[in-house]
């Protein structure tokens, strides 16, 4: 059996809304550059302190420096460097702004896996990078990995292995009849996925 760590960044400094004019603000130079805030930093740090995220080897982030500052923590008391993949990247939401998107766009997108906007990516597209890093990854020897991603990602990877609804803002999530979730995600949050033969027999939602 292999099982993954998929954890979800700490809380950010600043949120988009913050911002007076923030549907006028560059997304993507805001969607990476993000940092942790003083909170999301001491919740980062706590990450050391759970027991099954401790003596794995390989701890992969998104290049967002908000999944980078959480991971950073972990890679330090694991010894180990962070490896930066670009399969587990934020979804590209296809704008400049986030004034462009459409009303109920994220609620829009967990009803049709292929609904995208302009040059972006639906959640099916997200999936299907996110899978075959998944997939290279079960295949390889390493027993436990760590992942530091986004909460769409997150998600998308929940509803597609999972009984998953949403009315948007919260979910209920179950594997197997085994509640995942109830209500919504937190900075940080933390899910192990354990596979057998390339298949998932587990999820469960890890408390910190």
């Amino acid at each position: 059996m292999k099982k993954i760590y998929m954890i979800r960044h700490s809380a950010p400094f600043v949120e988009i809304e913050n911002y007076e004019d923030y549907k006028s603000i560059s997304w993507d130079d805001f969607n990476r550059n993000m940092i942790l805030s003083v909170e999301g930093e001491k919740n980062a740090q706590k990450l050391i302190h759970i027991k099954e995220l401790k003596g794995i080897k390989n701890i992969y982030a998104s290049d967002s420096y908000r999944a980078i500052g959480t991971a950073k923590y972990l890679s330090n008391n694991n010894k180990t460097k962070i490896i930066l993949e670009p399969r587990i990247n934020e979804r590209n939401l296809g704008v400049k702004k986030i004034s462009e998107l459409p009303k109920d766009f994220q609620l829009n997108s967990f009803i049709d896996n292929d609904l995208k906007f302009k040059d972006g990516e639906s959640i099916n597209e997200v999936y299907k990078r996110f899978n075959e890093f998944i997939n290279e990854l079960l295949h390889k020897d390493e027993e436990k990995n760590i992942l530091v991603i986004h909460g769409i990602i997150l998600l998308g990877y929940l509803q597609k292995n999972c009984d998953f609804k949403t009315d948007g803002k919260s979910f209920n999530i179950n594997f197997n009849n085994k509640k995942v979730l109830d209500g919504n995600l937190t900075n940080p949050d933390i899910y192990e996925i354990t596979y057998d033969n390339y298949k998932i027999i587990d999820i469960k939602r890890i408390k910190k």
